[in-house]
């Protein structure tokens, strides 16, 4: 009986043919003729030329660097569409807040008429400007006008010197306006949309770094199923000729080879299905890891890192630390509360609308030049405007409006902030479960390892089948899949704590 027929496994690696084959060289060797020793040593000698020779014409391609977490990361978060589309909702912000503050430019206004026919011919020249400020809502106005020519007595007041007359005053409102009015709510609420817009770009931003990670790890995950998929191929390939061997010399029943090629097709399906596994984790993983052009870039087997990391991550902070770490970061959160001060602006402008128009208006006028006509060169008018709303109903039912949205915000933050609070519980939870399931799948795998070895020593010996065997073997890799899964799971549940915090950085 040869008892090195299945190789020897440590951990998840196996000895190669080519040492089965030096050890049947070695054990023959001493009964062979030393011409045949000298011949294999010639051969040997050449085999080993050829191969130096190999590697110096044809050196070995360079393998592509291992991709890291955070070469994903950053690359999805210079040139993921989704976020960029997200980034342009500041420069919307931008320019609504440049439209509000357009609500306080200098307003030019120039007027000509010119009477070409009929009894009285006349030209009048007219240059004026508004400018509306943010101080109690009041109008700044002047300007300055030239009438010369024929007028009847009823419109007298439109002759000027020669020279024009010019005029300067402002507009104050009394009650309606002045401390709030289109112009400043507008404004206010373009600031605070600007505030807004940041927010919706770091819940983006939480959401692509979580998602980015899962698909990462799913891949890490995936190189690792096929990696046990290929091993568990590679031990039922390399023990088929011993076996059959074995069956030649009657010394196990020829059943036990079939069985083991069963295992071999079986573990070749399994080997496929990994296969495609790993190749449907890289198609996703690369929509977010991307080449300096934006493209999508599609990671290599070879990239794959060894494994996941020994020592997982640590979180230290007690439930309620993460809640009020939570509370304070979470961006819809935040989002949510300029949202209630933009609606609590509308409300009180609208209330506004609701009041009388009284405006005080202060309005100078000296005539420049010279005239044949007598004129008032020097004028002051004050006046006192009254505008009010009998019905009301358009400012009332726009407040009844902006009142009713204020109320739902109300609610919305409530089950806002007791959904934060279940994630936070959840995510901890998760945690929890996962470095548990890590330590208990750990130790799995170490005695379903040792298990494996020791079936197979005892079909080495005559004591057992490769029924049994068979068995040992998948029982080990599942429980290196379920390491490998428990791994993972734990590096999502810190993705999801990472942004269940709403914490934009690492």
């Amino acid at each position: 009986m040869t008892n090195h027929i299945i190789p020897r496994t440590c951990g998840h690696f196996i000895l190669a043919p080519l040492q089965r084959a030096s050890w049947d060289i070695n054990a023959n060797a001493a009964n062979e003729e030393p011409v045949f020793q000298n011949e294999f040593s010639r051969r040997s000698m050449a085999v080993r030329v050829f191969l130096i020779v190999s590697l110096t014409i044809f050196p070995t391609a360079h393998a592509e660097p291992v991709l890291a977490l955070n070469d994903v990361i950053n690359s999805a978060l210079h040139a993921f569409p989704t976020l960029l589309a997200t980034e342009q909702r500041k420069a919307v912000a931008e320019g609504e807040l440049q439209a509000a503050e357009g609500g306080f430019d200098t307003q030019l206004k120039i007027r000509n008429n010119f009477s070409v026919a009929g009894l009285y011919e006349n030209q009048n020249n007219d240059v004026g400007f508004e400018q509306p400020t943010a101080f109690g809502g009041a109008t700044f106005f002047g300007g300055w006008r030239r009438g010369v020519g024929n007028y009847p007595v009823y419109e007298g007041k439109n002759l000027t010197a020669d020279a024009g007359e010019m005029r300067v005053g402002v507009n104050i409102p009394l009650w309606r306006n002045r401390d709030i009015d289109r112009r400043r709510a507008s404004l206010q609420q373009a600031e605070l949309a600007k505030l807004i817009a940041n927010h919706d770009y770091d819940q983006a931003l939480l959401e692509v770094r979580r998602l980015a990670t899962y698909r990462y790890w799913d891949w890490v995950l995936a190189g690792q199923r096929l990696q046990i998929a290929k091993r568990l191929l590679q031990i039922a390939e390399q023990r088929n000729a011993g076996i059959h061997e074995r069956v030649a010399a009657g010394d196990i029943p020829e059943f036990e080879a079939l069985d083991n090629q069963r295992a071999i097709i079986e573990r070749r399906e399994r080997t496929i299905a990994a296969q495609r596994l790993l190749e449907q984790s890289a198609i996703q993983l690369s929509l977010y890891w991307r080449d300096v052009d934006g493209e999508p870039r599609l990671p290599g087997a070879t990239q794959l890192p060894s494994g996941f990391p020994v020592q997982g991550p640590q979180t230290t902070l007690s439930f309620q630390q993460t809640l009020q770490t939570a509370q304070n970061h979470r961006p819809e959160l935040q989002r949510l509360s300029i949202q209630r001060q933009q609606t609590q602006i509308e409300l009180d402008l609208q209330r506004n609308q609701r009041a009388p128009g009284v405006d005080l208006s202060v309005m100078g006028a000296q005539d420049l030049g010279s005239n044949k006509d007598k004129l008032n060169r020097e004028e002051l008018y004050v006046g006192l405007n009254l505008d009010i709303p009998l019905q009301r109903r358009v400012a009332t039912g726009r407040t009844q409006i902006t009142a009713a949205n204020l109320q739902r915000l109300k609610w919305e933050r409530q089950m806002l902030e007791d959904r934060i609070a279940a994630d936070v519980q959840d995510v901890l939870s998760a945690l929890s479960a996962a470095r548990q399931r890590v330590g208990l799948t750990v130790q799995q795998q170490q005695a379903a390892q040792q298990l494996e070895q020791g079936e197979r020593d005892r079909f080495d010996l005559g004591e057992s089948t490769m029924l049994f065997v068979n068995l040992r073997e998948i029982a080990h890799g599942d429980a290196a899949l379920m390491a490998a899964d428990a791994a993972s799971t734990l590096l999502k549940a810190h993705a999801d704590y990472q942004a269940a915090l709403g914490l934009t950085t690492h």
